[in-house]
Parts: C-alpha cells; structure tokens; sequence
C-alpha cells in the first residue's frame, strides 16, 4: 500500500478521492491545490516533488486536458507512480488497454481492444466500441460514445452524449 496524492480538490478530484478511498489501495490520500479549503489539503500544486517522500502515487485530477498531461508529465518525472483507477461498476474488457494516470468512471464500458491513453478520464456511463483509441489526455465525457475503430484525439473531450463516428460511417 502507498500513498495517494491527487492534484486537484475539485468536483473530479473529489470524484477521484472518493473512487480511491473505495478501492482500498491507499494507506492515505491528501490533494494538493491553489485554491480549495478543503481540510484533506496538504499543499499547493507545487510542493509536488517536497511531498515525494511521503507519496508514492499522484494523479492529476484536473478537468482541462492539456493540464492533466502536463501534471501527469511533471508528476511521472518527479518519480511518482500515476495509479490507474477503475470504478468496480465499470466494464473493462480483458484486451482493453488503459495507460497510467487514467480515470475509468462507474457504468463506463470499455470494449474489446480498445486502447486509452495516459492521463484520460473515461466517465460515467461512456463507451468505447470494440478497437477504438482515446490517445493521451481525451476526456470521454458522461454518456458520450466512441463507435468502433475510431480514434479520439489527443487531449480532446467528446462531451456529454456526443458520439464520434467510426471511419467507415463518415
């Protein structure tokens, strides 16, 4: 068991605290933030690499995509493990491939083959179709869905309800 540490103390990182706290994998878990009062808060952003000694994991729960990988990226660099965390009421299909640093949400269905790169955010009740891609940073958002054989972009976010289209449907 290690440490959590979670960048962000805001609707997700408090949706990524309490999907950790319920995996129970973690002895503890605190957040670093700019601008929350919380009490579970050790710090800001930036005392990221002071606190390597007491965390083992971090992972950036922060909303914006771009900034998510960016934290993903500082926090992988510093030496921390970027945990995977998975909600027990997801699907994930045993050829499903889920990068470090990633967010899979209750009732999200993640199909055959699919691969989903580091520091996404698979939320509540999206799917990936059989072979399909969310590369680096995407954010699959709450209903959304990835048809088979197409690929999200890196650091895109599908919103809520979109479907992106597989190529052959185009």
């Amino acid at each position: 068991m290690g440490k959590l540490l979670i960048l962000g103390a805001g609707g997700f990182g408090r949706q990524v605290f309490e999907l950790a706290r319920e995996a129970g994998e973690f002895e503890a878990i605190a957040f670093l933030d700019d601008n929350s009062q919380d009490p579970r808060v050790v710090g800001r952003l930036g005392d990221y690499r002071a606190l390597k000694g007491e965390y083992t994991h971090a992972l950036a729960a922060i909303g914006n995509n771009p900034l998510r990988l960016e934290w993903g990226e500082k926090l992988k660099e510093a030496g921390y493990i970027l945990p995977v965390l998975c909600h027990p009421a997801a699907y994930i299909s045993p050829s499903a491939q889920i990068g470090e640093g990633s967010v899979v949400l209750p009732l999200a269905c993640l199909m055959a083959s699919v691969q989903v790169g580091r520091c996404c955010i698979v939320n509540t009740g999206s799917v990936a179709d059989h072979d399909s891609r969310l590369e680096d940073g995407c954010h699959l958002g709450v209903k959304a869905i990835v048809k088979a054989g197409a690929t999200l972009s890196s650091l895109t976010k599908l919103d809520a309800g979109e479907i992106l289209r597989s190529p052959w449907e185009r």
